[in-house]
């Protein structure tokens, strides 16, 4: 048994995001990578974004938002603008933290999960 519940549901946005972050990167940023390579990166992207849709739509369309927004990034990459996509995808991580708590709550019986506190 897990110790602590919301262990998972909260590190679950960034495990998402180091598994699907980098192909996004490689598709968009590596043209001179063989159609073979490509065609694999685009496959684990998709495999890996049912498997965000398996944890709940909302968390799935979060995810799928926040790789848009690194390949937005990625297209823009050599100007400072960059820099701006930056909150949007902390913002992102947050909601999809919140996502996941609120699934984990409703299967554990409806109830909302307890605020963390400070000891």
């Amino acid at each position: 048994m897990n110790p602590d519940p919301l262990r998972r549901p909260l590190a679950e946005p960034f495990a998402f995001a180091l598994v699907t972050w980098p192909a996004v990167i490689g598709l968009l940023g590596a043209p001179e990578w063989p159609l073979w390579a490509r065609i694999l990166e685009g496959l684990w992207l998709a495999a890996m974004h049912l498997a965000a849709y398996g944890r709940g739509v909302g968390f799935g369309n979060i995810m799928l938002f926040l790789s848009g927004v690194v390949a937005v990034a990625c297209l823009g990459h050599p100007s400072p603008w960059v820099l701006g996509w930056l909150p949007v995808l902390l913002i992102g991580l947050h909601a999809a933290q919140q996502a996941r708590l609120k699934a984990t709550a409703a299967q554990a019986g409806g109830a909302t999960p307890p605020a963390t506190q400070p000891e």
